[in-house]
């Protein structure tokens, strides 16, 4: 019979999953408690919440989830990191974390439903962010306006130009007689 504990975890853990679209699965072999604190706290304004589990807690969350394949990215000690923004940025500050430390290994990630191994995420955090995206995006789309405004501002610069080199002739003519 599980403890209450246990059951309240368990719980937790399987509400962090029907509210997070993808979970990102971290191994981690002899880290000492300072680092995790340390990724903890890098993860937490990208990420909804990060929390070490059991490997058969996580076994009975994967099947009641249907999410076969993840078991093979149990080992060692395992941390889970849910999140609802974007998941470039959380897959950045894991590969970051495990390129300072490497007893951190981001390992795999649940996203919609299917699983994706260790490349996969290190291909996301080379993905730009949404809000960079964004900001692409807009330059690309006012690039076009801009030149449309430069060409009509030109036009009436040159009708200016020409104007008064056509005053200076007449004045220069008049003058002249």
């Amino acid at each position: 019979m599980p403890s209450f504990e246990k059951k309240l975890m368990y719980q937790e853990i399987v509400k962090e999953f029907e509210k997070s679209p993808y979970a990102f699965i971290s191994n981690l072999n002899g880290i000492s408690v300072l680092d995790i604190s340390v990724a903890r706290r890098s993860l937490e304004s990208a990420s909804g919440r990060s929390l070490m589990v059991k490997h058969a807690m996580a076994r009975k969350i994967f099947a009641q989830f249907n999410v076969a394949g993840a078991e093979k990215y149990l080992s060692g000690s395992v941390v889970i990191t849910f999140g609802d923004k974007d998941p470039q940025e959380i897959s950045k500050r894991l590969v970051d974390f495990s390129k300072t430390n490497e007893k951190w290994k981001p390992a795999g990630v649940i996203f919609e439903g299917q699983v994706y191994g260790e490349d996969f995420v290190k291909q996301l955090a080379k993905l730009p962010s949404r809000k960079e995206l964004l900001t692409q995006l807009v330059l690309r789309m006012n690039s076009p306006i801009q030149g449309f405004a430069n060409v009509l501002g030109a036009l009436t610069r040159n009708l200016v130009v020409a104007l008064e080199e056509v005053r200076k002739k007449k004045a220069a003519a008049g003058a002249a007689s």
